[in-house]
């Protein structure tokens, strides 16, 4: 899936469909109009770093080597929101401390487990389609966005409602639930 897959979807939801009959038509857009896709971008842009940041952590695993000392942020690849896990070469966890900008390890690291924050991405890069977030899901987001910047906040409301509604439904825990033994007094 594409950004602009996504925002064919935002299309319809808000009603701008001059925008999407020309991307079907392959026909160029109207300075206007570009400039509403570029917002819709921005917003995409937002929303996936809201998700990433507020929601449904990116998690990601990195190779380290970093023995007693620090690991800077800014050597990692992605950037870092959360770090959950550092391990030693036999797979067991070590204790670590964070810091602003780097933690501190206590023994040899050899992998970190982090979350991330994505790239901004244009109109025709591909989205990860990550812990199950759809197109829909998306578009929601983008749609409410882009409609409080194009000044209509009732209808915000709604499609708000529903982005939060359905990245609840895919942040709750699944499989199996365990209840603690019943006991006889």
């Amino acid at each position: 899936m594409t950004v602009k897959d996504i925002l064919k979807l935002v299309c319809e939801f808000v009603d701008e469909r001059d925008i999407l009959s020309k991307w079907n038509s392959s026909t160029e857009l109207s300075s206007s109009e570009q400039k509403k896709v570029d917002r819709m971008v921005k917003c995409f842009n937002l929303v996936n770093q809201e998700i990433a940041s507020d929601y449904l952590p990116f998690l990601t695993e990195e190779a380290i080597d970093v023995s007693d000392g620090p690991l800077y942020f800014a050597n990692l690849s992605k950037t870092v929101i959360n770090v959950y896990e550092v391990r030693n070469a036999f797979g067991f966890s070590l204790h670590f401390k964070n810091f602003a900008n780097h933690i501190k390890i206590d023994g040899h690291g050899k992998k970190v487990v982090y979350s991330y924050l994505p790239n901004e991405l244009t109109l025709n890069q591909d989205v990860e389609k990550l812990r199950g977030l759809s197109e829909r899901v998306y578009a929601y987001g983008v749609a409410c966005e882009f409609l409080l910047l194009e000044g209509f906040g009732n209808d915000a409301e709604l499609w708000e409602e529903r982005f939060k509604e359905a990245l609840f439904i895919l942040s709750r825990k699944r499989g199996e639930h365990l209840l603690p033994e019943r006991r006889f007094l």
